[in-house]
């Protein structure tokens, strides 16, 4: 007999089942019949493999190994080690520990994924991404919040607060996550309400006058409904100082809040409301010239001593409201869970830039965009599931969007307003049946419809030149296969094969379509949990055959988008984390990219077959460390970490002008928290060497406001940043 909370390591779906139970869900209660019966059968392999322990493991048994996260990466909860998908899971403590306080700070944690902050989040995952926007685009990879599909990138770069975890699935989800999910998905996880009244409070003081603070409070609100609601208000001042005006740009200035109610409607049905709501009124990325060319000082240009001082003609702008309701439902029906998602979400997004980033006036934009969005999704998976578990659902999109672009210059002004409809219908379906003992089938298989309608026209100087109305459709069947096998009790490996899809959409300002794009995957992988739960090693290679690329390139500050012909991606990613000593615990991650074009021709004819794709870096390695050692009658925690990313271009031609050199950052902790466990105090660093790093680039203009491909932009990445957090639990 094994104690549930035991730290052996056959004892893990039993402990998993135990976790979810104290949840209250009725749909983990459902999930901890199968999992009790797939530990029981595991348990004989299990006996044998500690029949030939040595001693000093079996002492080493009753010390505390890592901790189990749970995660939805298949639509039901599940111990992480136990998915047989490609999926990094960050606890919100850990969010907190690493310092990542918002979707672009995962980049340096997450192999594979490279985010890049454009005023808008551009999140690329083994190399697939894409940096268009506009209402008849969409991106390549997703985010979702509570499960619910985030249509808009302008939104998703938001801060992180009250977060459960977070879930970086990495490789196309062509089924269960299909909406054009083709590089994967961001699954962001908030906290549910709990049962007895808790809360927290926070405050943040940093240099740029950084100032934030937080308030959380749960508990019930009667006999089968708990609530809980957080607030968040954020402030820092811009890093950057504009030596003519002295205004400050690239600053933190935004307002969120979310409610969440959960109801135990019956004994089979849970009803999860919730609302959020954020506000934004920030200044935006700041793109910086690395130099001036003597047309600058011949015009009149005030040009800056360094790279962190600006003088601009027009202040920056970046406003973002965004809000949204969403209702999940769970009714267990016994045998089947049936599920529904419904949301309904909002935004508004208003932006204003100096293009040619002097006090010259060459070129400004301003970008409007307002969307609606309304998502429904049905699922039915079964409960009792001994050899087969299966998922079968429906999901369906309608967004209404408008957004309009205005390229300002002395002698031209150009409008371009559009407006489009996307209707999206899928059905998709998936089992894992077990053929033999430990050993797993999988099947899926995801049919797609997606239709835009489409409008716009292009305004010069105030005259009406173009106009349209086009339409489009695509669809697409989107299948996976997969097979895994536990190796041991706690060591699986597994193989897939899946494809994915991302609709097409139309050119800004011609409405020309462009293709969807396709990628098929394959992939193997292990994932082990060792030495007592002491380690967990896990690692992945995959091949990719990308086809239809969707490119994007701009011209005098209108984006132009394309498809190149074919692009292979491989790659390998480890992640480790190791617990030594119980008060001592490392990670460690390690990725290699190899993203090229096959066939693809640029707008004068040029190959550039074997070039690297765009935000593709080549090796990602980090490492962490985190020590608790026992100081008055508290714990002191000490953590490190350090990641190293390589070099990356910006440009599918590969022009080193549109590059990002290799970049290390370190960030740090301490903190001290009493015996009782009542409040903390730390002091934080984050790029505590201050690199100055290159997140993104583009093509600048020259003295006369025309665009130079010679003359790039620069966005560099956030400098060192230092403070003091003080936290109140109750």
């Amino acid at each position: 007999m094994y104690d549930l909370y035991s730290n052996s390591p056959n004892s893990l779906e039993l402990r998993d089942c135990a976790v979810l139970r104290n949840r209250g869900s009725i749909m983990n209660n459902r999930y901890c019949c199968a999992s009790k019966k797939r530990a029981i059968q595991r348990t004989s392999l299990a006996a044998i493999a500690m029949a030939f322990t040595m001693p000093v493991q079996a002492q080493e048994a009753q010390s505390e190994g890592l901790a189990e996260i749970i995660v939805t990466a298949e639509k039901r909860e599940e111990n992480l080690q136990s998915v047989p998908v490609s999926v990094t899971a960050m606890t919100g403590e850990a969010l907190t520990a690493n310092g990542i306080s918002n979707v672009e700070d995962l980049q340096f944690f997450v192999p594979g994924v490279s985010i890049t902050n454009d005023s808008m989040a551009i999140i690329n995952i083994r190399g697939i991404g894409t940096s268009a926007f506009g209402v008849a685009t969409d991106p390549s990879t997703t985010v979702h919040y509570d499960g619910v599909y985030i249509s808009r990138p302008t939104t998703s770069y938001q801060d992180l607060f009250d977060v459960e975890r977070i879930e970086v699935l990495r490789g196309p989800q062509g089924v269960l996550f299909g909406r054009n999910s083709a590089g994967g998905t961001l699954n962001i996880i908030s906290k549910m309400p709990t049962d007895e009244l808790s809360g927290t409070l926070g405050l943040t003081i940093g240099n740029y006058e950084k100032r934030s603070a937080s308030g959380t409070i749960s508990g019930p609100l009667g006999e089968r409904v708990r609530g809980r609601i957080t607030l968040l208000a954020n402030q820092r001042e811009g890093i950057y100082r504009d030596i003519v005006s002295g205004r400050r740009y690239q600053n933190e200035d935004n307002l969120a809040g979310r409610l969440t109610l959960a109801i135990d409607a019956s004994d089979r049905l849970e009803i999860v409301l919730r609302a959020d709501a954020s506000r934004d009124r920030e200044t935006g990325a700041r793109s910086v010239r690395p130099f001036y060319p003597q047309g600058f000082i011949d015009a009149g240009a005030t040009i800056p001593a360094n790279d962190k001082e600006a003088a601009l003609d027009r202040l920056p702008r970046y406003d973002v409201d965004a809000w949204g309701v969403s209702s999940t439902m769970n009714w267990d029906g016994g045998p089947v869970t049936v599920r529904s998602i419904t949301a309904l979400r909002k935004s508004k997004v208003v932006q204003a830039l100096d293009v040619d980033s002097t006090d010259l006036f060459l070129r400004d934009i301003e970008f409007y965009e307002r969307s609606r969005s309304f998502t429904q999704e049905f699922q039915l998976l079964n409960n009792d599931a001994d050899k087969l578990r299966w998922i079968v659902g429906a999901f369906y999109l309608n967004e209404k969007g408008n957004d309009e672009i205005r390229i300002i210059e002395p002698s031209r002004r150009l409008a371009i307003p559009e407006s489009n409809t996307t209707n999206a219908f899928a059905l998709f379906g998936q089992a894992s049946y077990e053929l033999i003992d430990r050993l797993r089938l999988t099947g899926g298989l995801r049919y797609s419809y997606e239709k835009k309608d489409f409008a716009y026209r292009v305004l010069l100087n105030g005259n009406q030149v173009d106009a349209g109305q086009p339409k489009s459709s695509w669809t697409a069947w989107t299948p996976k296969i997969g097979i895994d096998y536990d190796v041991a009790a706690d060591v699986m490996v597994y193989a897939s094969a899946t494809r994915g899809f991302k609709s097409g959409g139309f050119q800004l300002g011609d409405g020309r379509p462009f293709l969807p794009e396709y990628v098929w995957s394959y992939e193997v992988g292990l994932k082990s949990t060792l030495l007592d739960r002491r380690l967990r090693a896990n690692f992945s290679a995959f091949y990719y055959d990308y086809t239809n690329l969707q490119v994007v390139e701009y011209n005098n500050g209108v984006a132009s988008t394309t498809n190149a012909g074919k692009a292979t991606i491989k790659g390998v990613e480890a992640e480790l984390m190791a617990r030594p000593l119980d008060r001592l615990t490392l990670t460690s991650t390690i990725a290699y990219l190899d993203a090229r074009y096959d066939v693809y021709f640029d707008d004068v004819g040029g190959s550039l077959r074997g070039n690297r794709l765009p935000n593709a870096p080549q090796w990602n390695v980090t490492l962490g460390g985190e020590y608790k050692a026992p100081l008055g009658d508290g714990t002191l925690s000490l953590r490190t970490d350090v990641s190293w990313r390589d070099s990356v271009f910006f440009k599918p031609n590969n022009n080193p002008l549109f590059s990002g050199n290799a970049t290390t950052l370190v960030n740090g902790r301490v903190a001290w928290q009493p015996g009782s466990e009542a409040w903390e105090i730390a002091l934080y660093g984050r790029n505590l060497t201050d690199e100055r790093y290159v997140s993104y680039s583009t093509i600048g203009t020259d003295a006369t406001g025309v665009s130079n491909p010679t003359l790039p932009l620069y966005i560099y990445g956030e400098p060192r940043q230092y403070g003091l957090q003080l936290r109140y639990f109750f």
